[in-house]
């Protein structure tokens, strides 16, 4: 008898799951608050990766740790590098799109010394967030650190520079020699060969920056030359080591309205040049000479009776006519220069200036006004433009040539002087002396005949026989007569020495030959200031051999 086999079923899943499921379980966890507890994770291009090492390099804010550089590469372009950190879920919102980054590592600067505890533990990146409320995820390593934190108040402003000192990023702002602010950024646009500089203000020292102060490179060391002697004055050590920017108001001048921030002003070389570059309401003239303009030049003043009212920005001024330049015309042989009425110098109040300038010019010009070069320093050569009032100028107006109006003008200097002089001899030949001597000495002729013929008739015996008061009139005319011979005879005498062939005579037309001599002399020294004013003190100068191009 055979039995019945108990077949009994097993379980699929056998307890001994239990603890992979478990290990399954537990791992999943962990990645998760791994994830969860990592946070962003960012990534930083950098020109190079000097001293920055995965795995070591910290990022901090304010000297605490938020993150670390994990992984180091090059970017696909192969020209710079990309590090990727990991930051601390706790700091997340502090990846705003305005945040800066930068390395901490030794520098020395006018500021002082720092990074100096990076000598033994490494260099960090040090985070600066920013205000933006919006995040990202790639930033750009920037090369100088941030000098301005977010929380320290005060105002921005731009400066530009054509000509003068390049200054340095963290340069000190100086009003009356205390450091009120510094220069934030520097950048050179190539475009227009100018240097911007944004500067920082720091509160409540922006309200000194008005609409009407003026900045200029202070160098730290002023020499002054007097009859004193040399007077010296030093700043700080930073100051003569890097410089600094000083801003102020012109003389005798009140604050004027504050500046908004953002406001740009002109940074000029020196307080000098500052003042006469500060003016930025003006107007354009043209101005024609009929005569030499050397030693007019750029910058050069423009004045009225002794007070500045404009500079001259060109000479020639580069003005195109259908394709030509206004200063080769076959119609016209003037040599236009251009300048700028300044309204800021002839008051304050550039409005009112304006008005007044423009509402009175025509006027002025009806009146004589005009404009003519005048020297301005002989060792030099330097001339400069003048407006005076001409009564006997010809009648004139302002026209326009090309965009510009014409100011009116006259010519003057040493020209002028010739041409007076030359009048002179001119009117002296017209005067002829000769026939007027020639007319007196026939009219002294005569009255020696009437002086005969009258002694004639009083020594007859029959005029002497005359009535008394006949006979006495007579006497008093005989008297009269021998007075009259008298002074006759002396003007004879004085006439003679008028005539032709006397001492006199022969001297006035020596001084005459001499005077027209001296004319003739004056031509070429004429010539010669017109081309070079500087003439009396130095060499001519010839310009020099051109040099054959390379081909």
């Amino acid at each position: 008898m055979s039995e019945t086999a108990n077949i009994k079923k097993e379980p699929i899943i056998s307890a001994i799951w239990i603890i992979p499921v478990i290990a399954l379980l537990v791992g999943m966890w962990m990645l998760y608050q791994y994830q969860a507890n990592k946070g962003a994770t960012i990534y930083i291009s950098m020109p190079q990766a000097e001293s920055i090492v995965a795995g070591k390099t910290e990022i901090k804010v304010r000297s605490v740790k938020i993150g670390q550089i994990d992984h180091v590469r090059l970017s696909d372009t192969k020209n710079s590098v990309i590090a990727r950190a990991q930051i601390d879920k706790h700091y997340d919102g502090l990846l705003t799109e305005d945040a800066k980054i930068w390395v901490v590592k030794p520098r020395i600067d006018e500021t002082g010394i720092s990074g100096m505890s990076t000598l033994l533990s490494g260099v960090y990146l040090e985070f600066s967030p920013g205000e933006s409320s919006k995040t990202k995820e790639h930033f750009k390593l920037q090369e100088e650190p941030a000098l301005i934190d977010k929380d320290v108040k005060g105002g921005r402003f731009s400066l530009l520079s054509y000509d003068a000192e390049v200054m340095d990023v963290g340069t000190g702002i100086f009003f009356k020699n205390y450091k009120i602010g510094q220069v934030e950024t520097a950048i050179f646009d190539w475009k227009n060969q100018a240097m911007k500089y944004g500067i920082f203000i720091n509160e409540p020292y922006q309200n000194l920056i008005t609409l009407n102060s003026i900045f200029w490179v202070n160098t730290g060391i002023e020499i002054d030359l007097s009859a004193d002697g040399i007077n010296v004055k030093t700043g700080s050590l930073s100051r003569l080591l890097k410089g600094g920017i000083s801003v102020g108001l012109p003389e005798q001048q009140s604050p004027g309205d504050f500046a908004q921030e953002g406001h740009n002003f002109s940074l000029s070389n020196s307080y000098k040049d500052a003042l006469e570059e500060r003016f930025y309401n003006f107007d354009y003239y043209l101005i024609e000479f009929e005569q030499s303009i050397r030693g007019l030049r750029a910058g050069a003043p423009v004045e009225y009776r002794g007070m500045r009212v404009g500079t001259v920005v060109e000479a020639p001024a580069h003005v195109i006519i259908d394709g030509k330049p206004a200063h080769f015309r076959t119609d016209n042989t003037a040599v236009p220069a251009l300048i700028k009425i300044e309204y800021g110098r002839i008051y304050h109040n550039n409005v009112s200036a304006k008005e007044f300038w423009q509402s009175s010019v025509d006027g002025w010009i009806k009146n004589g006004m005009r404009a003519s070069l005048k020297p301005g320093n002989l060792l030099t050569g330097a001339v400069y433009v003048d407006f005076d009032i001409y009564h006997d100028a010809p009648a004139a107006k302002l026209e326009t040539l090309s965009q510009y109006q014409i100011f009116p003008s006259v010519s003057s200097g040493i020209t002028v002087l010739a041409d007076q002089v030359s009048d002179v001899l001119s009117k002296v030949n017209n005067l002829k002396i000769e026939d007027s001597l020639a007319q007196i000495d026939s009219a002294f002729t005569d009255y020696q005949a009437l002086a005969n013929e009258m002694r004639t008739l009083l020594s007859k015996q029959d005029t002497q026989n005359l009535p008394g008061d006949i006979n006495r009139n007579f006497a008093e005319m005989t008297k009269s007569m021998q007075q009259f011979d008298v002074t006759m005879k002396q003007f004879e005498k004085t006439m003679a020495s008028y005539q032709q062939g006397s001492s006199f005579h022969n001297q006035l037309q020596q001084t005459l030959s001499e005077f027209k001599r001296l004319s003739e002399e004056l031509q070429p020294l004429t010539r010669g200031l017109n081309e070079q004013p500087n003439m009396f003190i130095f060499d001519k100068s010839l310009p020099a051999d051109p040099t054959p191009r390379k081909q």
